[in-house]
């Protein structure tokens, strides 16, 4: 098969798909089966030029994934590019497979945890996730029309039953736990109850039927309100602990057995307690918008604390150039090196934290409860279209001023006090402005945020603040 991309093929996929760290739009809309074969065409054209002669691809639980994977097979193939096809997968089976077969890179066709319309693309080569300028290139491929032609070969794999047995040799627990785990009716659902049970948990699956729609609720385990159900659930049935994974399952979110919501933050502070030890000087990289709390406990635990921008691309890169045991960011994406590969895994960290779990005395709840994040918000969102919010940010650098504190601008705007910090950047992700913020004490986290409501009000006077 050869394709011939032309002028009006390359204006109908938008340049605001291609994204700091993957390919995310509307299926249809944005997302068409053209321009995804299109855009497979650029890929596999990318990979030949980088001498992988095939790629490993899976998609997730969406509705248009089945057909949009067969477009993006047919644009791979069409550059001359072979593939190999390893199904309705989550998203850390591809990244296992990249590391554990003959092929080290892939495509996964899936839109994580945005709404039931959207799709995308995650690409990773010579088993690093691409980002920014990587991304861009694909696109600026399709706008030159440098895109190989050729009739690349079709194979399958089936890689499920390879990577539940590969964790099921590395983790042993020490006493069987009685686990709840929420799917949100993603792709998860496939694995998650198998490598459970297969791991000797009692395992009560809600949710885990695939389901494109998410029915029962966002599939997003960083959100209290989406955990209600699993909450709940873990009160009933009086379980050790309740795990919820995200749209494509390379994100966790955690319920202690008395219903209590576990940020990323102590998750992190969980497993650094655990590892670090282990591994004396060894970095440990976390995002922009975790806990101050975690980089003095990752410090006092004798590990170097390095703070980078948010995104999995950009943590998994920053990851391998500092040689980091371990790391993670406040999204719920957490990525362990000491005995996996460092890819952002939410089954296999669940199964780690499982493991901890199993050989403690404590409930989950006391092991958790031990960790202090002073008073601090959820992730703030504030709706600002897509074509302005990277502009708005720029305005709000410009006009920053906070003279008795420390200003870090790698990633949007985080200003810290001794006593506290602030957050404002851009999404990546959806047309907004994030915000986060943590203070020892409520007075003082109010007044960052007034003082940070001052900055966008200077901006914008007419923005809709919401906090």
């Amino acid at each position: 098969m050869t394709l011939v991309a032309t002028q009006a093929d390359h204006e109908a996929i938008p340049a605001s798909i291609f994204r700091a760290y993957d390919i995310r739009g509307i299926a249809e809309l944005q997302l068409s089966k053209d321009s995804v074969r299109l855009i497979g065409q650029a890929i596999g054209s990318e990979a030949l030029d980088q001498n992988i002669a095939t790629l490993l691809i899976g998609y997730d639980g969406r509705l248009s994934s089945p057909s949009l994977s067969i477009a993006l097979i047919e644009g791979i193939r069409s550059s001359g590019c072979n593939v190999v096809s390893l199904g309705l997968i989550p998203t850390p089976l591809l990244y296992f497979a990249t590391h554990t077969t003959d092929f080290d890179s892939g495509v996964m066709l899936t839109a994580s945890h945005n709404p039931s319309n959207y799709n995308g693309l995650k690409v990773v080569f010579h088993q690093t996730s691409l980002a920014e300028n990587q991304i861009q290139s694909l696109r600026s491929r399709i706008e030159t029309n440098r895109l190989r032609t050729g009739d690349g070969g079709f194979a399958e794999l089936d890689i499920d039953k390879l990577y539940i047995e590969d964790i099921c040799r590395r983790i042993k627990l020490e006493q069987p736990l009685k686990v709840v785990v929420d799917c949100g009716n993603a792709v998860p659902g496939k694995v998650a109850p198998v490598l459970l049970g297969a791991l000797g948990c009692d395992v009560y699956p809600i949710f885990c039927e695939i389901d494109g729609n998410f029915p029962n609720h966002h599939p997003d385990p960083t959100v209290p309100k989406n955990l209600v159900a699993l909450a709940a659930t873990v009160l009933e049935k009086k379980a050790d602990v309740g795990v919820a994974l995200d749209g494509d399952g390379d994100r966790v979110g955690l319920i202690t057995n008395l219903g209590n919501f576990v940020d990323a933050d102590r998750m992190l502070m969980l497993l650094v307690q655990a590892i670090v030890p282990n591994f004396p000087n060894r970095a440990v990289v976390y995002d922009v918008k975790c806990s101050s709390k975690l980089g003095t406990l990752i410090a006092e635990s004798g590990a170097l604390p390095v703070m980078h921008r948010s995104g999995h691309s950009f943590m998994k890169q920053k990851m391998q150039e500092a040689n980091a045991i371990l790391g993670g960011e406040f999204a719920a994406h957490i990525f362990i090196r000491d005995d996996w590969f460092g890819f952002d895994d939410g089954m296999y960290v669940a199964a780690r934290l499982l493991k901890i779990l199993s050989e403690s005395s404590k409930t989950s709840d006391e092991l958790f409860d031990q960790f202090d994040t002073g008073f601090s918000t959820s992730e703030i969102k504030i709706e600002v279209a897509e074509e302005r919010k990277f502009l708005l940010m720029e305005q709000l650098l410009e006009l920053a001023d906070f003279p008795a504190a420390k200003q870090i601008t790698l990633d949007g705007l985080r200003v810290e006090y001794a006593d506290g910090w602030g957050l404002i950047r851009a999404s990546n992700t959806s047309p907004a402005l994030l915000l986060r913020f943590e203070a020892d004490t409520q007075t003082r986290l109010l007044e960052i945020q007034n003082q940070f409501k001052a900055l966008l009000r200077s901006a914008d006077k007419d923005l809709e603040i919401g906090f």
